[in-house]
């Protein structure tokens, strides 16, 4: 069912709101501190794409770690071929644009925000069970995911659908400066160690330099945000 214009109209002020908090936050050292752990959610859904694209190529996804660097670290048990590895590591370098693109469409509603809000939450508690074996990880996408579950148990859709665009569009601004230079690189640090970056790893299963990759999944990534900025706002 269309939109009306009143509607599609307070959702784009939200988004906007949103980014307006998002930027004002980044110039204060308290803001940065309560940017944290949404940059650790953007970690952990990174790092939850590595883990959820290795099990649709068939393979298995053993754990999660996080890290108070903002780093991670998903280890992964995978077929022995070239493809599935590289689609692995792309679906982590990925994963925050498509996540951020749902939560972006989502929040053009205050139920369907409220809804995603909830299943965020869900997944957060699961994903706390199933995958993530860090103490910093259990602790930090616990602490949220509790705190998300309690909101979301109010009646208080506004408020759900501002936090549901915030996440989204930090993950736009979060992909457009931390992740594009992750993206150029061909090593990256996870907890004080220098490791292989996913475009190496891609490099590594397939052919062709890591730049490649990094320009081809930036790309891909900024589509995803503009695709989905114009199903939800501009049709």
């Amino acid at each position: 069912m269309a939109i009306s214009l009143s509607h599609r109209q307070k959702a784009i002020a939200v988004l906007l709101l949103a980014g307006l908090v998002f930027y004002l936050l980044s110039w204060s050292s308290f803001g940065r501190l309560a940017q944290w752990p949404f940059i650790i959610l953007t970690t952990f859904i990174h790092e939850l794409g590595h883990g959820l694209t290795a099990i649709v190529v068939g393979g298995e996804f053993v754990s999660m770690h996080l890290y108070a660097d903002a780093s991670g670290l998903a280890k992964l048990r995978l077929p022995n071929n070239g493809l599935s590895r590289a689609l692995a590591a792309a679906g982590g370098l990925l994963a925050p644009s498509l996540f951020g693109g749902v939560l972006i469409w989502a929040g053009r509603s205050t139920k369907r925000s409220s809804r995603v809000f909830l299943a965020l939450s869900i997944v957060m508690l699961f994903s706390c069970i199933l995958w993530i074996r860090s103490l910093f990880g259990l602790t930090v996408i616990g602490g949220l995911g509790v705190g998300f579950l309690a909101l979301a148990r109010l009646r208080r859709p506004g408020l759900h659908q501002f936090l549901i665009q915030f996440i989204g569009v930090h993950m736009l601004v979060d992909t457009l400066t931390r992740t594009l230079g992750y993206l150029m690189s061909s090593s990256a640090k996870v907890d004080g160690s220098i490791r292989h970056s996913d475009t190496a790893a891609i490099a590594d299963a397939l052919v062709g330099p890591p730049l490649l990759y990094g320009i081809l999944i930036a790309i891909s990534a900024l589509s995803i945000f503009w695709f989905s900025l114009r199903a939800t706002y501009f049709r």
